[in-house]
């Protein structure tokens, strides 16, 4: 025993450990490190602290144990087998003298029996279930028993903390003895004092044995009993929950269906729970509803699988607590509850179920009115209340419960709302329900427009909300070609009443026309829109409602809010033209004419009311949206060269007043006292690049070739057939103007700059949306003004600085992109006498003066439409013959010094800390944040942009039809009324041209003979590819080694012989491999590349890389000899697979490469040996351990003392 002073001070030491004096805290820990590090010592220390004749801290006994389970578990094999004998006695000792022990300390000394069993049993610790059985009998109140067990299981079978080999021994003698065990366990869950454990033993067995064998017993029947305890009820519904979403094979499952007949009995209050919705559960309560709402959801899947298959070899009938409505109901309450948590739950498995098509027809049809109504009120948001009064509000209380914040609660709305939505789509797919889907969305009309409702705004937005999801539905109504699952939509009886009763709920909304509650009049107008498929297109009807949404659009309001709530609803009139342009188009000239005639008003120097930007871009973009209905290029030209005639004049005007930069910064009013002459030419320069970005974006070319061919659109250039934009002989006579605009924006950010040297530099700089894009604290459901949530370090700016600053760094982003779309006006651009020196200066124009951020943009927005549509191999290589050094240059700095910041220095596992790096404050942080984000983003597009470029086609008659959709511009920066949904449907066909270019050849024939032709782009491309693989971002690593992949069978053409070069790119390679070693995915990949290039040049330059693979520290000439070797080796007269090839390099070059963190902070290897194997048998047969005891004793067959487990007595 060891000296109790000695003890005293490990005691001592011990409390020392969360002592606040550092120093103490460090000689505290010191030693008992050093205590630890001795086994025999520390094992004796871990018992004495039990010594009943002394008192010690739970604190200091608990590190005791821990002294035990870490020589147990890191020095075990080391220990004599006396000593290893001793430790399991005297735990059992322990375990029996301190049946009430806290938990914490209860908890170790089970782990430490555990580690043990992990490595001793079965082969060497035959006794061990018969001990533990033997234990339990001591006294009925002693449950180490049962944690024992559970611990195991969790450890070996759960979390997987052994080997292959030793798990399988385990887990095979636990199914071996599963139904004895389950016995054994059961006993326990009559005993008060143990049923906790007894359920989470249980609970664990539940992970892995058959599940029919739980059924064979009564503690399916005990369990789902306790579910009416208030104390036992968690605990069971987490074993339910864990069977429950078992998975296996049809006959493994099957007996889950039992289940319905326990849980959906009558008298289950626990399934009455959910019954109670204006009265606030406690919180235990709560979070077994919870726990229990998990277990139903996992059951209706397994009902879903079993009950809903195709086959009908596999496919149960369905339970009767399924057939006569008893889950049904539960489900119903579930879908009503006023917790959105639990809620949820049942619309999962609402979608579950419709998927299925397990539904009776008669129970779905009267199921569904019920469904709907509920899906109609959880639709409402629920605001996220500071001061809750749980009695009046229970909704707000749970939500407060469930969510730690507003940020928190508002991610799961969205996820909810998702749930919901796609609840209503699946509902809508048969006409049968989608005609009780617009019943009970009228009903729903009718209840919201009821007075005590009326000014219920969130009741009206989830009115909008689920009238906008059946529209999508109801189009074709409109499109009487088009049919629905080859049926009629509608019934001719349904759709007259459906029409009538959509045509006074739209003379309703006609008559809405409250300024003083924008937000009701907003939403007003999406639902008016929503509604229209009921005129059937009627002409009086579309009159009316055009008029409504012109008037209400085109109104002026004095508004005090940052934000004009119907800006964000007023894209609704594009959604219109978008969906049902076909039936407005006959109103066209009346549109255009008085759009026109009101830009004109809006645009003139005169005109004292002026409307808000977005008021009048809104009717350009229909405008140009319905323009895409005629078929004739001369008359939509036409008609477009008119309409932006008013905004021509602006640029023109802007053209001939500025021929210099200070002019320029004079014109637009960007000075401390701005007068009112040039404050009118910013905003009219700033909104006509708004509204002809939009305007252009939104003219499509026609994709019937008949059309193409009839209407004029066809045009030949270079012998090339093109289909022109027909904006383009309008726009073409812009190009100077706008194109001369963006040198001056880019010009203003040119340190020698006037504008740098004033007060106006801010402009230059990020806005706080644009930060938070990059620090990703945007949040895409939260319909605030992101500005007004920003917790960003930026500039103090004014109110009107700050407002100047968002306008004119959108304004910019319109002028790039809108650029970007010129680029891909062929031929019209490309047919200039100048396009060669007005592109290349303007895409050049001050590049190297531009922050990153805008550098980006200019790719992304310019560059890569450039790549995509410029029809001269010429102009490429002049243009890319200068892009590409100077961005070589630009990322190689701007990682060198990202990857030179790193303020912490792994080496063999240690971690450096630099001091010197005070300096970092939150604020440097976040500079930082953003500029290694930056950096990444710009890298990524400027990969898309040399991928583009090497998949680039030569432009001939054959590839017309993929030049159709031209505007593929990446708008991400763009706001939500320039983006809407409908806009993106019109979108597909660009989108799927951008997902085929991963298929094509790289490189192409084109781009192959660019890269033949200028040996500038040749190097610069194969500089960028290969040296950026050692660049710290893994997804441009990924993208960069795929087309390294393609490219080196071709480097042998591309470098002509160059076999420095060729040498500078495996080291590349090499030097990617050291930086990358601790990424296993891009360690593969490099290791591939590593391989492939070895492969190709093996026979001409197979020693150029032997010589390199000798610089390697540690490497010698033998081992890269029998690297070569093995590569060129082959097993059974087949070659070496890729997996045995990066094997043998990946041991040649191990070190050169990086740990993982695995391995830089690897603890001392666990002391665990593999024992004995076990002879396989199934699981039917007697393990062989028993089959050996039998053989000795066959009068006394124990089988590990099971079968005498349950004859308990107290003793």
């Amino acid at each position: 025993m060891t000296n109790i002073d000695y003890l005293r001070q490990i005691e001592t030491a011990v409390l020392s450990c969360v002592s606040s004096d550092p120093i103490r805290r460090q000689q505290a820990y010191t030693f008992v490190e050093e205590i630890k590090s001795n086994p025999t010592q520390s094992i004796s220390i871990g018992f004495d602290f039990f010594n009943k004749n002394q008192q010690f801290n739970p604190l200091v006994k608990h590190f005791g144990l821990q002294c035990i389970e870490e020589t147990i578990k890191y020095k075990w094999t080391s220990l004599d087998s006396q000593l290893k004998l001793s430790i399991k006695e005297r735990l059992w000792l322990l375990m029996t003298e301190h049946d009430q022990l806290p938990v914490h300390l209860k908890t170790i000394l089970v782990r430490c029996v555990c580690e043990i069993a992990k490595r001793e049993w079965p082969q060497q610790w035959p006794l061990f279930l018969d001990e533990l059985v033997t234990l339990s009998k001591l006294n009925s109140t002693n449950d180490y028993s049962l944690l024992i067990l559970a611990y195991l299981i969790e450890d070996v079978i759960v979390l997987q903390t052994l080997n292959s080999i030793r798990k399988r021994d385990i887990q095979t003698t636990l199914l071996q003895h599963g139904t004895k065990l389950l016995e054994f366990i059961e006993y326990f869950l009559d005993l008060s004092n143990t049923i906790s454990s007894a359920l989470y033993a249980l609970t664990m067995f539940a992970t892995f044995l058959p599940i029919e064998i739980f059924f064979s017993t009564k503690i399916i029947d005990k369990i789902v009993y306790l579910l009416n305890s208030s104390i036992h009820r968690m605990k069971a519904a987490e074993f339910l929950s864990v069977i429950s979403d078992r998975r296996g094979k049809y006959e493994e499952r099957l007996p889950l269906l039992q289940l319905f007949s326990y849980l959906f009995q009558n008298g289950s209050h626990y399934n009455d729970l959910y019954s109670i919705i204006n009265i606030q559960q406690s919180n235990d309560t709560y979070d077994f509803m919870k726990q229990y709402a998990m277990v139903i959801t996992a059951l209706c899947e397994q009902l879903c699988y079993l009950c809903g298959s195709d086959d009908l070899n596999k496919k149960a009938p369905l339970p009767e607590q399924f057939s006569n409505g008893k889950f049904l109901q539960v489900l119903l309450t579930l879908m009503q509850h006023p917790s959105i948590y639990i809620s949820l739950y049942g619309y999962q498995m609402w979608l579950q179920l419709i998927r299925a098509n397990i539904f009776q027809e008669n129970d779905y049809q009267n199921i569904l009115p019920i469904v709907l109504r509920s899906l109609c009120h959880s639709l409402v948001k629920q605001l996220y209340k500071k001061n809750v009064d749980s009695e009046q509000d229970v909704a707000s209380y749970y939500i407060h419960y469930d969510f730690e914040d507003e940020s928190d609660y508002q991610k799961f709305v969205g996820k909810n709302r998702a749930i919901l939505i796609r609840s209503i789509n699946n509902i809508c797919k048969t006409s049968k329900n989608l005609s009780i889907a617009i019943r009970i969305g009228f009903d729903y009309a009718d209840y919201c427009f009821q007075s005590i409702n009326i000014n219920n705004l969130l009741l009206f937005e989830s009115l909008v909300s689920y009238w906008q999801i059946i529209e999508k539905h109801l189009r074709s109504l409109l499109k009487p070609f088009e049919s629905f699952n080859n049926l009629k939509l509608l019934s001719n009886t349904d759709e007259i009443s459906f029409c009538q009763h959509g045509q006074k709920l739209i003379e309703k909304l006609l008559l809405i026309n409250n300024d003083n509650n924008l937000e009701f009049l907003s939403y007003s107008l999406r639902l008016l829109t929503n509604l229209y498929v009921f005129t059937r297109g009627e002409n009086t009807w579309t009159q009316r409602i055009l008029e409504h949404l012109f008037r209400t659009i085109t109104t002026e309001r004095q508004i005090i809010s940052k934000l004009n709530p119907l800006q964000k609803q007023a894209s609704c009139l594009i959604d219109l033209c978008l969906n049902y342009g076909h039936s407005i188009f006959i109103y066209f000239n009346d549109l255009f004419k008085v759009t026109q005639d009101l830009v004109r008003q809006q645009t003139s120097f005169e005109q004292q009311t002026k409307l808000a930007g977005w008021q009048w871009s809104i009717l350009v973009e229909c405008l140009a949206i319905l323009l895409n209905y005629f078929e004739s290029f001369q008359q939509q030209a036409i008609l477009i060269n008119e309409l932006i005639q008013p905004f021509a004049e602006i640029l023109n005007k802007f053209n001939s007043n500025v021929n210099d930069l200070q002019s320029f910064i004079d014109y637009i009013g960007l000075k401390t006292t701005p007068d009112a002459t040039s404050t009118s030419n910013q905003r009219l320069i700033f909104l006509s690049v708004h509204i002809l970005c939009g305007l252009l974006r939104r003219i499509t070319l026609p994709n019937d070739p008949s059309i193409c061919s009839t209407g004029g659109y066809q045009e030949t250039f270079d012998g090339i057939i093109f289909i022109r934009n027909p904006a383009s002989p309008a726009f073409i006579q812009l190009t100077h103007c706008l194109f001369k605009l963006l040198n001056y924006c880019h010009a203003l950010h040119s340190p020698n700059s006037p504008l740098s040297k004033s007060s106006f530099s801010f402009l230059s700089t990020m806005t706080d949306a644009e930060k938070a894009v990059y620090l990703q604290q945007q949040d895409n459901n939260d319909d605030i003004n992101i500005l007004s949530s920003i917790q960003t370090n930026s500039l103090i700016l004014s109110a009107n600085d700050r407002r100047l600053h968002n306008r004119f760094s959108s304004f910019l982003d319109r002028l790039e992109i809108l650029i970007g779309i010129y680029l891909t006006l062929k031929p019209d651009l490309y047919k200039l006498d100048d396009s060669l020196n007005i592109i290349g200066t303007t895409l050049f124009s001050s590049l190297d003066n531009l922050p990153d951020f805008r550098l980006r943009n200019i790719i992304r927005y310019c560059f890569l439409p450039f790549i995509r549509h410029c029809p001269m191999n010429t102009m490429i290589i002049a243009i890319f013959e200068s892009l590409l050094p100077f961005m070589y240059t630009k990322l190689k700095d701007k990682w060198k010094i990202i990857t030179e910041r790193q303020s912490i220095k792994l080496t063999n596992g240690n971690i450096h800390e630099n001091n010197d790096d005070n300096y970092q404050t939150q604020d440097r942080c976040e500079e930082e944040v953003i500029e290694e984000q930056v950096t990444c983003y710009l890298t990524r597009d400027f990969i898309d942009v040399i991928k583009n470029l090497l998949i680039h086609q030569n432009n001939t008659s054959d590839n017309t039809n993929q030049l159709i959709n031209s505007n593929d511009i990446d708008e991400t920066s763009m706001d939500e009324m320039m983006t809407t949904d409908e806009q993106n449907i019109g979108d597909i066909h660009s989108r799927k041209l951008t997902i085929q270019s991963r298929y094509q050849q790289i490189p192409s024939e084109f781009a192959l003979k660019i890269l033949q032709d200028s040996s500038i782009i040749c190097q610069y491309c194969l500089l960028i590819l290969f040296d950026g693989l050692s660049w710290p971002d893994t997804s441009s690593i990924t993208k960069m080694s795929h087309i390294c992949q393609s490219l080196i069978k071709y480097l042998s053409i591309l470098i002509n012989g160059n076999n420095n070069f060729l040498r500078q790119l495996y080291i590349y390679i090499l030097c990617a491999l050291k930086i990358h070693g601790d990424n296993e995915p891009i360690v593969c990949m490099l290791l591939s590349l590593s391989i492939l290039m070895y492969d190709t040049f093996q026979q001409t330059s197979s020693n150029l890389f032997d010589n390199v693979l000798m610089e390697i520290p540690d490497v010698t000439n033998e081992q890269v000899n029998n690297y070569r070797d093995k590569m060129q080796r082959q097993i059974n007269g087949k070659p070496l697979s890729d997996k045995q090839k990066r094997d043998i390099l990946k041991q040649l070059v191990q070190p050169l490469m990086g740990q993982n963190v695995a391995q830089m902070f690897k603890r001392e290897p666990l002391a665990l040996n593999n024992l004995p194997p076990l002879i396989r048998f199934s699981k039917r047969s007697l393990h062989p351990v028993l089959q050996h005891q039998q053989q000795q004793n066959t009068d006394n067959d124990d089988d590990h003392g099971l079968v005498n487990l349950f004859q308990h007595t107290d003793g």
